[in-house]
């Protein structure tokens, strides 16, 4: 039904285009604030050139232009306000049907469902956290602080879902049901649900490679890590028939990396509960994998998923070629 109520709409392939494009301007319409917010720190302060900018790039540490972590923090999730304000709003004048089937074949959106997927994989995480910290407390520091801590936990409890949430809508969401009913793929006999899921996964990972994560850490293991994060969530997306459980837990991955324990190197760099001066990527992405097993198989049986097998099976198409 995920991929059924897709077919509801318009779904030509230029509609796809313009979406896409339309999505891309409020990102950069987004990046505004942020932009103003640099350029006023290298015009009041000379030291401040392209070089400073270039390492901005790298690493964005927006200490350099006196601009606190919230602060900064707030202006990099700004852009995606921009991006998801742009997609909401395009997307059912050009495509005739509701945002909502994007998330769910349903007539409502199943907020337990989010709220669980949000809660199981942030104990997962913070359970794995406490193991890595039990082998190696001389990597963690503690460094909280009232002042900042409060406006960080409002910050990624309200505003960073946005953020997360926009990724899902676009990727496992739009991209996925869109590629799923291509007519192309149905013509050729490639109408499985699994392609969609690949294709998706690789475009996740592309776009992530722009991170600074890829320069600190290396471009393999950091697609490795970034396509193996789309595929989990694409997995929990296909078998759930909804997107409601990667809602829950992309917000929860950024919650944790948010609010509790950060690192050297991150894209976003914030005051949370503990940072630790060393990751190992190769062990992050274990640890993903491990607590990405438990999950899909707890939720395999609470929501009675039934075989992996169906994610070979066949995207069922209306009789109209739509796309």
């Amino acid at each position: 039904m995920f991929f059924q109520r897709a077919q509801t709409g318009y779904n030509h392939w230029w509609r796809y285009i313009i979406v896409i494009l339309v999505v891309l301007a409020g990102y950069v319409i987004g990046q505004t604030p942020l932009y103003l917010a640099i350029g006023r720190a290298v015009a009041e302060n000379p030291d401040l050139g392209a070089a400073a900018l270039e390492e901005f790039g790298r690493d964005p540490d927006f200490s350099m232009f006196d601009i606190s972590s919230n602060m900064g923090f707030t202006l990099l999730l700004v852009m995606f306000l921009g991006a998801f304000a742009a997609f909401y709003f395009i997307f059912k004048p050009l495509h005739q049907r509701e945002f909502r089937t994007l998330v769910t074949p349903s007539s409502r959106v199943d907020w337990p469902k989010i709220f669980f997927g949000f809660g199981f994989w942030l104990v997962l995480s913070l359970i794995l956290e406490a193991v890595v910290y039990g082998f190696s407390p001389e990597n963690y520091s503690f460094q909280f602080q009232w002042n900042t801590f409060i406006p960080l936990l409002l910050l990624s409890l309200f505003l960073l879902p946005v953020q997360t949430s926009t990724e899902e809508f676009f990727f496992r969401g739009y991209l996925m049901q869109g590629i799923g009913n291509s007519s192309i793929l149905r013509k050729a006999g490639l109408n499985l649900k699994c392609i969609p899921l690949i294709l998706t996964s690789l475009m996740f990972g592309f776009v992530h490679s722009m991170n600074p994560e890829v320069t600190e850490f290396g471009y393999g293991v950091m697609q490795i890590y970034y396509v193996s994060a789309g595929l989990v969530l694409g997995v929990m997306t296909l078998m759930d028939d909804s997107l409601e459980l990667a809602l829950g837990v992309h917000a929860a991955t950024n919650f944790t990396g948010a609010v509790f324990v950060g690192y050297e190197g991150a894209a976003i760099r914030t005051d949370s509960l503990f940072l630790t001066q060393e990751l190992d990527p190769v062990l992050m992405t274990l640890g993903f994998v491990i607590i990405s097993l438990t999950f899909l198989l707890v939720c395999k049986y609470r929501y009675n998923w039934g075989s992996f097998g169906k994610l070979f099976s066949r995207v069922e198409a209306r009789e109209e070629d739509l796309v």
